[in-house]
């Protein structure tokens, strides 16, 4: 059973890895101008769906009210599989999201070209970098895109349950005044946990929550808007996963 599972997540990355190839040319060629950025998104969307399509994965999303997919947010996602990304591309389609991830991100061949250009990878342990990406993404919201960050700064060690928040995308909400998007994202932990295996064909369900709005927080309030994502996703995961999460 673990050699299935380890040769299922082969087969997923070589679907991947095969269709990028196709959407390489166009991807690489409208990733060189911010002009066309909306194009790589278009690009990438498909690259996710039919790559997800081809796997058997399959996604059940919930909505909540009052959802403007012409506006922009910052999206933020509990993190617990290298699935995670992939699921979203999808689901927020059509919006024009742009990620920010941690460094290492820009290494992987294939995410790698996505975040030296469209999107922003920092190294959260080091300052100076950390700014220079918050100030990228300032920028990205300030013309109109949204941006997607996972407020826990890594994958979950002991998935379905959550990290500690970091704060900058509760800051970036506050400074730009624009609502925050919740994401909670129930079975990427059980489909493709981050140990190198992989299960067959699933459902991921995720659910998108009404927006939050953030007009007229002080940046004094990024604590308490932090714990308030902080206990949607955690109350979404407790009613799936009572065995599995820890009650603080």
């Amino acid at each position: 059973m673990k050699l299935l599972a380890r040769l299922y997540i082969y087969y997923f990355y070589t679907i991947m890895a095969l269709l990028f190839f196709v959407f390489m040319p166009p991807i690489y060629l409208f990733c060189t101008w911010e002009a066309t950025y909306p194009i790589v998104q278009f690009l990438r969307v498909w690259w996710a769906k039919i790559s997800m399509f081809f796997a058997g994965y399959f996604y059940k999303a919930e909505w909540g009210e009052n959802i403007d997919k012409k506006r922009n947010y910052v999206v933020v996602f509990n993190h617990t599989s290298h699935l995670d990304i992939v699921l979203a591309f999808a689901v927020l389609e059509p919006m024009l999201v742009r990620f920010m991830a941690k460094a290492e991100l820009a290494k992987i061949p294939l995410f790698g070209k996505f975040f030296r250009t469209i999107d922003f990878s920092v190294q959260r342990d080091d300052a100076q970098d950390a700014k220079k990406a918050f100030g990228r993404a300032d920028e990205a919201l300030d013309k109109g895109y949204s941006i997607a960050i996972s407020p826990e700064g890594g994958t979950s060690k002991n998935p379905p349950n959550l990290r500690n928040f970091k704060s900058g995308a509760f800051r970036l909400a506050i400074q730009h005044q624009v609502p925050i998007l919740v994401l909670t994202m129930y079975d990427n932990w059980r489909i493709m946990p981050s140990n190198g295996v992989a299960k067959g064909p699933h459902i991921s369900r995720v659910k998108i929550h009404t927006p939050i709005e953030t007009k007229g927080m002080k940046m004094e309030d990024y604590r308490s808007l932090s714990d308030k994502v902080y206990q949607l996703m955690q109350t979404d995961l407790q009613e799936a996963f009572p065995k599995e999460m820890q009650v603080d």
